[in-house]
């Protein structure tokens, strides 16, 4: 590679960086329901109550979630304020340290080359950018998991003990930092992965095994305290945690988000690695041609397929499936595709898989000049509404990027062609943030409810939220109205339950969303009150005579 294109593909890194992790938060993107808004006020409601061992929820500990990553929105709330932009710093930065320490680990496994192209290929990943933009926990995961088996790598092929010592100290914290993250499952995927690399390799020795153990403990001894302390202030934590959320959730269905199927994380994870996916088909093939040839494969290639499979296979058994569980697999898929790319480049894919190859760049290529324009007109009938011409010229910019790409890699400048696609990522990142996601956003945000209470002369007496948890309604209120709530103030209840109730309150308001609205006129239930207004996603009805409760719903729906 020379120097220029190496110049080249950091020019490309920092452009993409900048596009897809401080873009968005200028964007104003109102909270999304139901985990971003209930995280933003989560750690809203720590911060105002100076609270920083036990999340809490309108005032009750929340134990769903381990604390690191409320800590880290507690401490940007505090620096930037109560707004979005400080709500999506962290996931956004912790998605930035992901890829960054993936190339690290990349670079570490083979050259620099490989690291710099593995860092822009975890970048312009579907599924890790999305989530990345959103209050997820996981994504505060995956940083964690490549540093710790970049510190296990290291620890190995250290000879100076000193050094050996530093490398297990460095893992073991990494450790701790996924434990207070999401507890055992980064444990459990990184330990299944290097264990794996160990077996397979034959490099089980009692000395590894031993410092191996000595990592984990060490890491959960640097992790107890809070959980400890948790244990302390809310009574039966630990065995609601760990047993109930995990043992259980590993060995049942019977706990949220069960009875999937037992392939759920494969079309994830072959539709998350867009648009890079299709470059492991020819690495894996030739490396299985080389391990019958051989009957071994490189311990670098074995690592990151132990990583990927092992934990695919790890996610796939558990009872509970969920596809942000899958976030820290996506570097090793990050790495697979960038030696993919490295060997091409220097003509080390076999004939066969070169031409794969070639084939999927031509076929990426085309795609690409089509998506943008496919994206927004689908959009654009979807959401019932027109893209100001700004867009669309947004759009045939990213579709010339994917032209010059095609065009490049067929000139066989394969570096500078790795460079244009994270571009051209990021540039759809661009577009659907500042169009489709507005207004997408708006039928799953608690933002125009919470304008509407803040614009009352007086805070509802009793608001119930009818299809949704009141989450980032909280967030959007004023201070001097969420001092004034009391428990229970606003809360959630369910369109049967509200069917059968049988008096309700007069001072009673409800916020029934849209979708709830649909429902109950198909089943032609009522609901009570008198319908006042309209706000965002949301109807709101007042129930201040009982006898005025005949407001259908087919009424409604004709209005």
């Amino acid at each position: 590679m020379s120097r220029t294109e190496r110049h080249r593909l950091i020019a490309s890194g920092l452009l993409t960086a900048v596009l897809i992790y401080v873009y968005p938060l200028f964007a104003a993107t109102p909270l999304l329901e139901p985990d971003e808004g209930l995280h933003a006020t989560i750690s809203q409601e720590m911060l105002e109550h100076g609270e920083w061992v036990v999340p809490r929820f309108r005032g009750e500990p929340f134990p769903d979630k381990p604390i690191l990553y409320f800590w880290a929105q507690m401490l940007s709330l505090k620096a930037f304020g109560m707004n979005e932009l400080a709500v999506r710093l962290p996931g956004l930065m912790f998605g930035l340290l992901g890829s960054l320490a993936t190339g690290l680990l990349a670079g570490r496994l083979f050259d620099s080359q490989t690291g710099l192209l593995a860092c822009l290929i975890s970048m312009s990943m579907f599924l890790p950018l999305s989530l990345a933009q959103a209050a997820a926990h996981d994504v505060a995961l995956v940083p964690w998991t490549s540093l710790a088996l970049l510190c296990l790598w290291e620890m190995e092929r250290s000879s100076v003990r000193r050094r050996q010592r530093t490398w297990l100290a460095g893992a073991a914290v990494m450790f701790a930092l996924a434990i207070l993250t999401k507890a055992l499952i980064g444990v459990a995927i990184i330990g299944i992965g290097y264990g794996g690399f160990l077996i397979l390799s034959r490099q089980i020795r009692t000395g590894r095994c031993l410092r191996l153990f000595s990592v984990i403990v060490l890491g959960v001894l640097v992790a107890s305290p809070w959980y400890l302390a948790m244990e302390l202030r809310v009574s039966g934590y630990l065995y609601y945690y760990f047993v109930e959320r995990h043992l259980l959730g590993f060995v049942t269905a019977t706990q949220p988000h069960g009875h999937e199927p037992w392939y759920y994380y494969g079309p994830w994870l072959v539709l998350g690695a867009v648009p890079w996916t299709w470059y492991l088909v020819p690495l894996l093939r030739d490396e299985w041609s080389a391990f019958r040839r051989r009957g071994s494969t490189e311990p670098e290639i074995m690592l990151l397929l132990c990583w990927l499979i092992g934990g695919i296979v790890f996610l796939s058994v558990a009872g509970s499936k969920l596809v942000t569980y899958s976030l820290p697999l996506f570097p090793a898929c990050s790495i697979l595709c960038a030696v993919c790319w490295r060997r091409y480049g220097s003509g080390r894919l076999s004939g066969t898989s070169a031409g794969w190859f070639r084939l999927m760049v031509r076929v990426a290529g085309g795609a690409g000049m089509l998506v943008p324009a496919v994206v927004l007109g689908v959009c654009q009938i979807h959401l019932r509404t027109t893209w100001p011409l700004t867009c669309w010229l947004l759009a045939a910019v990213v579709t010339v990027i994917s032209g010059v790409t095609w065009r490049t890699f067929e000139r066989r400048q394969i570096n500078d062609t790795a460079a244009l696609v994270p571009l051209w990522v990021a540039g759809m990142a661009c577009l659907v943030i500042t169009w489709p996601l507005q207004n997408f956003a708006e039928e799953f945000s608690e933002r125009s409810l919470a304008d509407w209470v803040n614009r009352q002369p007086e805070l509802p007496e009793r608001l119930l939220l009818v299809g949704e948890r009141p989450a980032s309604v909280l967030f959007y209120l004023k201070p001097e109205l969420r001092r004034a709530m009391i428990p229970g103030q606003f809360s959630k209840v369910t369109i049967d339950e509200l069917r059968n109730a049988r008096q309700l309150p007069d001072d009673l308001w409800l916020a029934v969303t849209d979708r709830m609205v649909r429902e109950a006129a198909a089943r032609q239930q009522s609901i009570p009150g008198t319908w006042t207004d309209s706000v965002g996603q949301f109807q709101i009805f007042c129930c201040e005579d009982q006898a005025r409760q005949l407001s259908q719903m087919v009424w409604r729906s004709a209005r």
